[in-house]
């Protein structure tokens, strides 16, 4: 079973190289996709602790900051395996989406050797 919980955050960002952009904001939607057997009530996780996690563990980091002075290219792609590695300690991980605009995302679904 596949659950997932959405969630998101605002930064600004700027593209170089293949393609350029100058510093502009988003709200960054992300979906984190957790696997697993349902319980003996029928849940696969807490979705508000799933929320509690990301606030605490990525949210602080990124909110209302300049990705481009974290992430040497802040794409939503490198975001996405960030996010991943940030989060698979907590959750045995499916997936993790991330949508700068409702029409384009990157998914991430884990290291090569985990498919």
């Amino acid at each position: 079973m596949v659950v997932s919980r959405e969630v998101s955050f605002h930064a600004y960002h700027s593209h170089r190289g293949m393609l350029y952009e100058p510093n502009h904001p988003h709200e960054f939607f992300v979906v984190i996709g957790v696997k697993g057997e349902c319980n003996e009530e029928g849940f696969v996780c807490d979705y508000r602790a799933v929320k509690r996690t990301f606030n605490r563990v990525i949210k602080q980091k990124l909110h209302e900051k300049n990705l481009d002075l974290l992430f040497e290219f802040p794409t939503s792609e490198n975001l996405a395996k960030w996010i991943w590695e940030e989060l698979h300690f907590f959750y045995s991980l499916s997936f993790i989406e991330v949508r700068e605009k409702p029409h384009s995302k990157a998914v991430y679904l884990g290291p090569i050797e985990d498919l």
